[in-house]
């Protein structure tokens, strides 16, 4: 069965003065129809920027999506744009 949310190997950076920081390093997940999930982890381990990358709310000019891939089965008439 296809999941409803598959995440592959997603990294992210941003662009700071004199580099990059890494943010997020290679996460993997899937989620399944009817499933609940949590995304635990301390303070500044990437929760949010992960969940912001899926749904392709980071500030463009800072943000760097190396690396990765989501996919989300939708079955609706409309679809959100993309940035």
């Amino acid at each position: 069965m296809t999941p409803l949310l598959a995440v592959r190997d997603l990294s992210v950076t941003f662009a700071v003065q004199g580099g990059e920081i890494e943010a997020v390093r290679h996460v993997s997940f899937d989620i399944e129809r009817g499933e609940s999930v949590a995304l635990v982890g301390e303070s500044g381990s990437g929760k949010s920027v992960t969940a912001l990358s899926i749904m392709q709310l980071l500030p463009i000019r800072r943000r760097g999506i190396r690396a990765g891939a989501s996919a989300f089965r939708v079955r609706s008439s409309w679809a959100l744009p993309r940035p």
